[in-house]
Parts: C-alpha cells; sequence; structure tokens
C-alpha cells in the first residue's frame, strides 16, 4: 500500500510532499494501480485481511494504528512519535491529486493537474493554425473507428452510438488538424514531409497473378485525358492477387494516391503492408460493399458448404481487413483515391465487435512499410502510383467538402445519433445540431475559401449563421441564461450551457467576422453575413463575461451548468477539460485584449498546480 506522511506542524508542510513522493513511488513497485470511478464518493470498508493479499509499504519506524476519516469511517494509519502517515489511496481520490515517475526513474513527481496548462503562443489569427490542433491526432482517437473509404474520406465514429456514422465535430477537427500542420509546414519551410517518389510508369512494373485459376489481363494504352494507363481484367475475388505493382519500401512513405476507372461493383483494390515489429503482413482490401454498418472489418473465412463462417486467424504471418468502399464518381468515370496506409492499418487492427479501449492500436511513422498494391475486378488505372509522406492538403480539403455536401437547410451539420446527459434526464434526438460544430465548421470553411480560393466555402460558411439566431427548443443552437445569450453545444431543454462548446462557437464566429472578401467578389450578401457573424460575436462576449464566474468552483471549473435546471450536484470539469478552458479563454482574451478574461485564466491555471480561493 502506498503511503503518505502528513506532517502535523503547519509551518513545515512542505514535508507533506517529499513523503507523498516517496510512498508514491514506493506504492508504485509494490501494487498495481486500481481504477476511481469519478462519481464513486465512498470509502471502501477496512479488511481485516488486507495483509495477507498485498504487500504494504509501511513508514519506517512507525506502527500500524487505526484512524477515522470523514464521519467516523474506519482507515488503516501509520503513526510514530509525531507523524501520522495516510494512504495515498485515500488522499489521491479524497484531493484529486495524481503523480507519475519522473524521466530519471528516481523521482516521483506529484501534481493536482494530470493535465498539462497550455496558452497560446501568440495572438490568434483567423487564418492562421488553430491553436495547437497541429498536435492532434483525431485519426487514433479510440471513438474513432476508420477513415472513411467511401466518398467523403473523413472520419468515422462510434462516440455514442456502436454503428460507425459521420459526426461533424471531429470532421472539423480533422480538417482544422490538417489545416494547421499545412500552415505550420510552410512557415518552418519544411522539406522532408514533401518527399514523394512515383511508381508503375513503367510498364514492367505491372505484374500479374501466376495462379492457375487466377490469369490477369494487362493492356497498355494512352488516354487522351490520363496518359499512359493500364486496362485490367482479372478475377474479383480477394484470393486473387490481380495485376499489382510493387511500391516503395522507404516506411516514411505511407499515403498512396492514384486515379482508377471501375467498370463495375466487382472491383477492388488492396494495399499489402508488412509490420515492423513481427513482420506480419497486413492486407488492406477496399471493396464496393456497406460492410452490414461497419466501416472496416476483418473478412470472413466460409468453409466449401457456405454454412460455416469464422473470422480468419493470423495465420502464416498474414491477416486481411476490408474497408468499405464507394467512390466520388459513377461506374465507368475517373475517381482518385488518397489513403493514408499508415491510418487505415492503426484503425483495422483496432477493428472488432468487443473491441475495449486499450485495444486501440496507434501506428507512427516507421511502424510499417507498403509492399505492393494490387487491383481486381474490371478497371483502367493511371500508370501513375504515388507515394508521399502526408496527405493534409487531400484531408482538409475532405473535411471541407464534406460541410459542404452534408450542411442541411437550416444551415447545419445534423449529429445523426441520439445524445443523452445527466442519466437521461437531458436527451436529444438524432438530428440535433451543435454550436460547437457550427463554429468549428465556420472555421473550417473560412480557411477553406482562402487557401482554395472557392466561394463555395464562403456561401457555404455564411449558412451556417442562421441556427445561432435560432431557439433550441426550435432546433437551433440558441439559448438564454438570465437574459444572457447562449450558444450551445448540446441545445437540451432546459438547457445545459456547455462552456468550452460556446468558446468553441465564439472562435468560429469571430472567424468570420475577420474575414476580408475581395472587392471582385464581396456582394451585399456577403457584407451582411460578414457584419450578422461580428453581431453574433459580440453578444456572446457579453454574455461570457456576465457568466464566466458561474463557472469557477474555487478550486477548478465547472464543465456546464445542468445543475441550476436539474437541481443536481455540480457537473465538474475534468483537468483536460479545464486545460481546454484554460486555452480558450487565453485566445479571447487576448483577441479582446481584457483583463477581466485574461485574469480568470491565470487564476483557473493557479487551480491546476494547487491553488485555491481563500476562505472566509
Amino acid at each position: 500500500m502506498k503511503c503518505l506522511r502528513w506532517r502535523s506542524n503547519r509551518h513545515r508542510f512542505y514535508m507533506f510532499f517529499a513523503c507523498a513522493s516517496l510512498f508514491l513511488l514506493c506504492k508504485h513497485y509494490s501494487s498495481p494501480n486500481e481504477k476511481i470511478d469519478e462519481e464513486d464518493e465512498y470509502l471502501n470498508a477496512v479488511d481485516e485481511h488486507e495483509k495477507e493479499k498485498k504487500v504494504e509499504c509501511e513508514p519506517p519506524g512507525a506502527v500500524e494504528s487505526k484512524c477515522t476519516v470523514d464521519n467516523g469511517k474506519a482507515m488503516r494509519c501509520w503513526k510514530d512519535e509525531e507523524e501520522v502517515y495516510f494512504p495515498t489511496s485515500y488522499l489521491k481520490k479524497r484531493f484529486d491529486m495524481t503523480g507519475k515517475l519522473g524521466k530519471d526513474g528516481s523521482t516521483f513527481e506529484l501534481y493536482t493537474s494530470y493535465a498539462k496548462m497550455r496558452t497560446p503562443e501568440s495572438t490568434y489569427e483567423p487564418l492562421g493554425p488553430f491553436g495547437h490542433f497541429a498536435t492532434y491526432s483525431v485519426e487514433t482517437r479510440d471513438r474513432v473507428r476508420c477513415i472513411s473509404a467511401k466518398t467523403s474520406y473523413v472520419p468515422m465514429s462510434t462516440q455514442w452510438d456502436p454503428t460507425p456514422y459521420y459526426y461533424p465535430i471531429q470532421i472539423a477537427q480533422y480538417g482544422l488538424q490538417h489545416y494547421s500542420r499545412i500552415k505550420i509546414d510552410s512557415n518552418s519551410n519544411k522539406t522532408e514531409d514533401k518527399r514523394e517518389v512515383l511508381v508503375g510508369v513503367k510498364s514492367n512494373e505491372w505484374k500479374g497473378a501466376a495462379g492457375m485459376h487466377e490469369t490477369t489481363e494487362r493492356l497498355f494504352f494512352n488516354d487522351e485525358e490520363k496518359g499512359k494507363v493500364v486496362n485490367i481484367s482479372a478475377g474479383y475475388a480477394l484470393a486473387n492477387a490481380g495485376a499489382y505493382v510493387y511500391l516503395d519500401k522507404s516506411p516514411d512513405l505511407h499515403v498512396v494516391s492514384f486515379d482508377w476507372k471501375p467498370y463495375d461493383g466487382n472491383a477492388s483494390f488492396t494495399v499489402l503492408a508488412k509490420m515492423k515489429q513481427d513482420d506480419l503482413l497486413v492486407l488492406i482490401n477496399y471493396v464496393f460493399s456497406e460492410g452490414n454498418g461497419k466501416c472496416v472489418w476483418q473478412e470472413e473465412e466460409r468453409s466449401y458448404d457456405d454454412d460455416t463462417i469464422v473470422q480468419k486467424p493470423k495465420k502464416d504471418g498474414q491477416v486481411s481487413y476490408s474497408y468499405s468502399y464507394t467512390g466520388s464518381s459513377q461506374y465507368g468515370e475517373w475517381s482518385n483515391v488518397t489513403r493514408d496506409i499508415l491510418v487505415d492499418v492503426s484503425r483495422a487492427l483496432s477493428s472488432g465487435d468487443n473491441r475495449k479501449k486499450d485495444d486501440n492500436v496507434i501506428l507512427h511513422p516507421g511502424d510499417i512499410r507498403l509492399v505492393s498494391l494490387g487491383f481486381r475486378g474490371q478497371l483502367t488505372v493511371r500508370q501513375q502510383i504515388n507515394q508521399r509522406v502526408e496527405q493534409h492538403s487531400h484531408a482538409f480539403r475532405s473535411a471541407a467538402d464534406w460541410m459542404i455536401q452534408n450542411q442541411d437547410k437550416k444551415g447545419g451539420w445534423a449529429v445523426p445519433v441520439e445524445r443523452s446527459i445527466a442519466d437521461r434526464k437531458l436527451v436529444l434526438e438524432p438530428g440535433w445540431h451543435s454550436a460547437m460544430a457550427q463554429g468549428h465548421g465556420i472555421s473550417v470553411l473560412t480557411r477553406a475559401y482562402k487557401h482554395f480560393k472557392d466561394t463555395k466555402y464562403l456561401l457555404s460558411a455564411m449558412k451556417a449563421l442562421e441556427l445561432f439566431k435560432t431557439n433550441s427548443s426550435e432546433g437551433g443552437v440558441r439559448a438564454e441564461f438570465f437574459g444572457n445569450v447562449w450558444y450551445e453545444e448540446y441545445p437540451t431543454t432546459p438547457g445545459s450551457f456547455v462552456l468550452n462548446g460556446f468558446l468553441y462557437s465564439l472562435i468560429g464566429l469571430y472567424d468570420l467576422s475577420k474575414l476580408e472578401v475581395p472587392v471582385a467578389e464581396i456582394d451585399e450578401n456577403i457584407r451582411m453575413k460578414i457584419k450578422e457573424a461580428q453581431q453574433l460575436y459580440s453578444a456572446g462576449i457579453r454574455s461570457l463575461k456576465q457568466l464566466l464566474p458561474l463557472y469557477d468552483t474555487g478550486s477548478g471549473t465547472i464543465y456546464d451548468l445542468r445543475h441550476v435546471a436539474l437541481g443536481t450536484a455540480p457537473n465538474l470539469a475534468r483537468w483536460d477539460y479545464h486545460a481546454v478552458h484554460v486555452y480558450l479563454l487565453k485566445w479571447i482574451s487576448g483577441i479582446e485584449n481584457d483583463e477581466f478574461l485574461s485574469k480568470t485564466a491565470d487564476r483557473w491555471i493557479g487551480y491546476a498546480y494547487g491553488k485555491r480561493a481563500k476562505h472566509n
């Protein structure tokens, strides 16, 4: 058991931290960590046989004693002539402490907050990187089931439903992540991320299956639109290698891009990758299939009578997965395919009906190398397979295009699954809108308008303003709290008033309000919408200054204000959400040059380092 030394002499309080480090470290080596339920407030009863179950770390020179805490609950403790030692398993939970072993392996670091408090490095620029989103990895979040291989090439989520669906906030964050990397790479003049190679240009690079029942025809010719192409006719079964080309072995070239023209739904393509750690061969198939609602699944093996279906094991050092593919064009028309195989392999290995959070596989550049790219069925492929390091521009455009293609008549991006809050006291039926999604969407679209120089993104951003003027009860995201307007991340009735979603929505409104449109493109409607964004943003800032103190607990922050309407206990923000509050507040205080907002953020930073508001 890990132990903590509590010094009765208040003037030597610093000894508390020194002893805490010592005994937490002892616990680290003597027994496994137990998961603490954040909502569990009771203490376990004393187990008289506890000594026999686990190794304990007793303070040197101290004797075991009995203590009572919190209204007489029994707890084991130790004492010597002037000290009393309490288990840190109690104090960690009671005072929300955390800690970890330092990099040197000999120092235990004790923290109030497990999350790092970050602040913006510079003043916010509406067309610049979106905060520290460049460090995000939306693709590898445990609730992101895959990057869709259908028409959209954006994340599919299992956030609140086991069947993968398109969650607008995640899609927007995916786009902002890759846009931020574009801007940071351009500012730093990076060259290593721009490296690429072409394969399949020469006809002799294309191979055909050599099996008795795997005949493959390849016809090479010049296409008026695409230049050198290869027409392929091969068996469509996944067991057939088809026509294939070997890929470059460089481990950093994990993005594959090519143009193809499939003639029917039997066409497919497969990338073969090899894992560095165990030499496992991973087949990633892209097939015209809905996959029974799945976006990626492990291939099944049928017996000869087709009565028995079993999941293929990792046999002979090989495993096979398939992605549901639709394509962005009709059969018989050219379309581009761009896939980050590193991400696709990690999402495939993380898939499974009974998967847990710990099953989430995260791969890094160098963990795999690509082996080959093969095609089956009736199709034509351009003889120019591009391999490169990254796909930031493609990912950003995919997110922005998804926003345009999926914007509804109200100007919003509806969430297609139910969201329940506070033990189902508040429930949003499928089709609800979110102010955070609206704000993020505007942030994506204003940047896409400037980056790709296409007015369609600006028009979509302008449409997104409508829901900010529509009440939550009428399908919008607008609510009021004591006469102060609020933009709801979860537009429940009564309102929940989530802080971080509201702050993100203000950033989106600010982005549009500061957008500079060339004289040749601007008209009265655009001027009116930009002014409208400014008015919505200003109203939100006034509400923020009025209501912000309600989110301050004196030792942390509150996630939302659901307790006001529901009469429940406050929903305290976890430290990672507290860190988001701090960052966003610093962002906005910099935009507004507002001392009150800045000082509030500074105070909240102090809470993360153990500072508390004074008692009366």
